[in-house]
């Protein structure tokens, strides 16, 4: 977008001290992105005043012509195609070397044998307007003069970054920049003053007309104004609204075109002009599918009912917001015109912009969401300027408004305190209202604080952009200046996250069985069914039951993990020889006073524990010793001790367990879980082809264990050397080994360790009969130990087995 630096100053009092790229650094810095800055003049380097003083044909082409031309310092021959030109005119001439407003380089040439040193300028050529029917003649010029002087283009352009104003629609023109300059220079800004127009057409007996005008959807138009001019004499525009135009790079076209245009770039209220004898209805509805529009831009475009347009009773007249339609556009020959003033929805303007693949000066500030009370403001002033230059014109109609309710005025709470807690810096209440004043918000001071600030959203910029306090404070801190603030680190308390002990011993549990003892983890729904409860022998009547299951075969909360672990080995048994499954997942159990009903309005989560299982299965004679050796290495590695782990037998109910293979697991004293082997009958009705193990531990219980890792002390490594004995005797089958273990480890305190290193069961024992030996560790903490003294416990140890289990010493 381009900025005229005397267009701003007609609004906004800027310092003749501040220089234009003084202006630029602090726009850029306050509110918008200034791309660029250029000398009005520069665009016409190198075109200057020429007067013509000979003109002949050209031999060899009957269109061309030779021109001599006094440019002041020399003469030069120019080839030209226009009809117009004759001796003694003042022209433009662009000499060689110069770049045109069009970008076209100037260049030595040769046209039909003749050599031609530059050029003649029409209007559109020069970007002055449209006019391409001969060459732009001049008055009152001096020879040699250049052009921009000729023309007093004086002015200084800003190129301003359109990316940057995208929630900003208030920026898209002259007068909300000048807002923005009186804020952050602090100076005055010209209050914009509109007449209020009359419906007047000069005779107060005549009646006004009354526009025809239907809205279809006031959501696609929330504003639309219209009024009709009659006796407009179309023509070109005073000088003045020329200059200003081109200046910011708009071409004048015809004075009622460029007073619409004006009132984009004043204000920022997009207008259309339409033939008043073509617009006998207006309907502002959705344009039908495949409709035509022959547009302006001499391109005709097809339509569908995604796209809003302006429409008389029979076709569409303008795609509404972005173009208008030629059959309906004023002409020369127009007299009587209607002036259009609205507000479009932005995603309705942005969607047929972006599906028609075309973006006009319109389009993009309708795309950013106008303000709907600009429309009056527009109309006003489009009015105001038509009278001035068209003093024959006169109203015809009354001014037609149908809007939609007018948006509640929004306020917003705001707290200098917190302002200065987010700035770093203490702002003063009077230096924030001047800033908000400035920026055109209403300030009510709350009189219970003089902290409190009620500030009332202005309607320009409450569209999408000021919504919550922090967009307030930015208003202020910007306008301030960013860098007037403190550099400085935040001070912020910080601390480490909780620990979450839990989930660390999960992690731990299940590298040390997926990774220690290659089991691979499944997952399992927490959901089970009473038919396969049953097939396992176990008891539901506890069981929580689904209000709502998924299926049949999923109608309770489960109690254990075996059952999933059980269907795992039935789906994957013809895949694999050996299995080797754990899950750690959560159990549900109907505790008593932990678990309301459903319809409970105290409705609480039921009872939840969690549990460790593992599931092994195979052809595998030695299935469930294997299981004992898993849970042993598993229960060493997770405490990094030497835990004394039993597996003892149990007269406990497990529904699916054989009746010999099954065992509590003991750890220093404490049962902690269960391993059984599943019985084969059981196996069978559920449709195992495998033996099978199942294993379930306590997760609480685990979870005790591995803390025993934060309370290891540390031991001196013993002085005296150990002394090793073996043992091995014959007991009776039933005499379980963690009986004789125990009774050996606590016999005497020297008795440092027992380890069983050998099980024999064989014909020479007798029937009923095994054999265990046991590596047994004596040593002491403060002498070496002798062979009598071992001699002499190692006797009494032997005694007392042979008496508490009639233990026979092996001889043989």
């Amino acid at each position: 977008m381009l900025l005229s630096l005397n267009w701003l100053k007609e609004y906004v009092n800027i310092p003749k001290s501040l220089s234009a790229e003084e202006l630029a650094e602090k726009m850029t810095l306050h509110t918008v992105e200034v791309e660029g800055i250029e000398k009005e003049g520069e665009k016409f380097k190198g075109i200057v005043v020429g007067e013509i003083l000979e003109v002949k044909k050209h031999g060899n082409a009957t269109h061309l012509q030779i021109a001599e031309v006094n440019i002041g310092k020399t003469k030069l021959t120019i080839v030209c195609g226009a009809p117009n030109i004759a001796p003694g005119q003042l022209v433009p001439v662009a000499t060689v070397g110069t770049i045109m407003p069009g970008g076209m380089e100037i260049k030595e040439a040769e046209i039909r044998g003749e050599k031609s040193f530059g050029m003649l300028c029409a209007e559109d050529e020069l970007g002055l307007g449209t006019d391409h029917s001969g060459i732009m003649i001049l008055e009152k010029a001096k020879i040699g003069q250049s052009l921009a002087e000729y023309l007093k283009l004086d002015d200084i352009i800003l190129e301003v970054d359109n990316k940057s104003l995208s929630n900003r629609p208030d920026l898209f023109s002259h007068y909300g920049i000048a807002r923005e300059i009186s804020a952050f220079l602090d100076v005055k800004l010209n209050e914009l003053k509109l007449k209020k127009i009359k419906a007047d057409h000069g005779d107060k007996h005549a009646k006004l007309e009354k526009l025809d005008v239907k809205i279809e959807d006031k959501n696609l138009c929330p504003r639309y104004m219209a009024v009709k001019i009659n006796g407009v004499k179309i023509a070109d525009s005073p000088a003045w609204l020329q200059k200003k135009l081109i200046s910011v790079g708009a071409k004048p076209i015809n004075n009622i075109v460029d007073i619409t245009n004006y009132v984009m770039l004043s204000i920022g209220q997009p207008l259309h002009a339409f033939n008043a004898d073509v617009a006998d209805k207006i309907i502002v509805r959705p344009a039908k599918n495949e409709e035509l529009i022959d547009c302006l831009d001499n391109k005709e475009r097809k339509l569908n009912n995604s796209n809003l347009v302006i429409a008389n009773g029979e076709k569409a007249m303008a795609i509404a917001g972005m173009i208008g339609g030629k059959f309906s556009s004023v002409t020369a020959e127009t007299e009587n015109i209607i002036i259009e003033a609205a507000t479009f929805n932005a995603y309705s303007v942005r969607k047929s912009s972006g599906a028609l693949t075309l973006r006009t000066d319109a389009s993009v500030r309708f795309e950013k969401a106008l303000d709907v009370n600009l429309a009056e403001d527009g109309l006003m002033l489009a009015i105001e300027l038509i009278l001035e230059i068209c003093p024959e014109a006169k109203i015809a109609s009354e001014i037609t408004d149908i809007k939609q309710d007018a948006p509640e005025i929004k306020e917003i709470t705001f707290d200098l305190n917190w302002l200065e807690k987010l700035s770093g810096n203490k702002i003063e209440k009077k230096k924030a209202t001047e800033i908000l004043s400035k920026l055109g918000f209403i300030i009510n001071a709350d009189p219970e604080s003089d902290n409190i600030l009620n500030i009332i959203i202005p309607s320009w910029r409450a569209t999408k952009d000021i919504k919550i306090k922090e967009d307030l404070a930015e208003e202020i801190m910007r306008i301030i200046g960013y860098d007037d603030f403190p550099i400085q680190v935040p001070f912020i308390k910080m601390a480490p996250a909780e620990t979450n002990r839990d989930r660390m011993i999960e992690r731990k549990i299940k590298d040390i069985l997926s990774k220690e003892n290659a089991l691979s983890e499944v997952y399992n729904y927490s959901f089970v069914g009473e038919d396969d409860l049953k097939k396992i022998n176990m008891d539901f009547s506890t069981y929580i039951k689904l209000a709502n299951p998924i299926s049949k075969q999923h109608t309770l909360m489960r109690q254990n993990l075996s059952l999933g672990l059980i269907n795992n080995i039935k789906t994957n048994q013809y895949k694999y020889d050996d299995l080797a499954l754990f899950e750690v997942g959560t159990i549900f159990l109907n505790v008593p006073g932990e678990f309301k009903k459903h319809n409970s309005s105290e409705e609480t989560l039921p009872h939840q524990e969690k549990m460790v299982s593992i599931a092994l299965a195979g052809n595998n004679d030695q299935l469930f010793s294997q299981g004992k050796s898993i849970v042993t290495n598993f229960l060493m590695s997770l405490t990094d001790l030497s835990v004394d782990v039993a597996f003892l037998p149990t007269d406990l109910i497990i529904g699916y367990a054989d009746a010999t293979e099954k065992a509590v697991i003991n750890v220093n004293g404490k049962n902690i879980g269960t391993i059984a082997k599943i019985d084969a009958n059981i196996g069978k009705s559920f449709g195992l082809k495998k033996d099978a193990v199942i294993i379930e531990m306590d997760f609480k219980d685990l979870l005790l264990l591995s803390f025993l890792e934060n309370n290891k002390k540390y031991n001196d490594i013993p002085k005296f050397p150990p002394m090793v004995r073996d043992l091995a005797f014959v007991i009776d089958q039933k005499i379980l080994y963690n009986d004789i273990r125990n009774e050996i480890k606590n016999f005497h305190e020297l008795i440092k360790s027992v380890d069983l290193f050998d099980v024999y069961v064989g014909k020479n024992l007798g029937e009923d009969k095994k054999n265990l030996a046991f590596h047994i560790i004596y040593q002491s903490n403060d002498r070496t130990l002798t062979t009598e003294e071992i001699d002499e416990i190692q006797k009494n140890l032997i005694e007392n087995l042979e008496k508490r289990f009639e233990a026979q010493i092996r001889n043989f």
